[in-house]
């Protein structure tokens, strides 16, 4: 009864108790197209991934990436949580821009364990595929952001908040 809130938080709630239920069973018809299965993969040497564990993925076998650059976390630099500059920006990024206006990404859009994600071909990637790239870039950036640990808490002694820090510099957040 929306006559009873008193503050926006609970009209949302309010609002959402009426819509969640039809919004979720309305999303049920679209999950067979969005589902995938890691041992349904197929890759280009017609190879499937041998396992469900997404902890197992090797990203030197299973993929589809046909560039030289399948190392996940193959960067053009070595500093990752550089605080250097807050974002990169770039005008070109926004089509029909005219040099006006700029588009920047954040710190964890700079050097994301994600190398295997741009290289996809999209006349490759099936919801299997996809999840295989996906759970491969997680488990290289989680990866990553263990070996930056110990380096970002000698960096910073005493700043509690590092595993936030190296958290938000990541995709994890995304």
């Amino acid at each position: 009864d929306y006559n009873n809130v008193t503050n926006a938080k609970d009209l949302f709630d309010e609002i959402g108790k009426h819509i969640n239920p039809q919004v979720n069973k309305e999303a049920l018809t679209y999950q067979p197209e969005l589902l995938g299965y890691l041992t349904q993969a197929i890759f280009s040497d017609r190879s499937r991934v041998p396992t469900g564990n997404p902890c197992q993925l090797d990203h030197t076998v299973h993929t589809n990436v046909t560039s030289n650059v399948i190392d996940p976390c193959k960067h053009n630099s070595e500093k990752r949580f550089s605080d250097t500059q807050g974002a990169e920006c770039d005008r070109k990024k926004i089509k029909d821009n005219k040099g006006k206006e700029g588009a920047c990404a954040p710190y964890r859009r700079l050097s994301l364990c994600d190398t295997n994600l741009e290289q996809i071909k999209t006349e490759n990637i099936t919801t299997h595929n996809l999840l295989v790239d996906v759970c491969m870039a997680a488990k290289y950036e989680g990866t990553s952001l263990k070996g930056y640990h110990d380096q970002h808490q000698l960096t910073y002694p005493g700043y509690h908040s590092q595993l936030c820090t190296e958290l938000a510099r990541s995709f994890a957040d995304i």
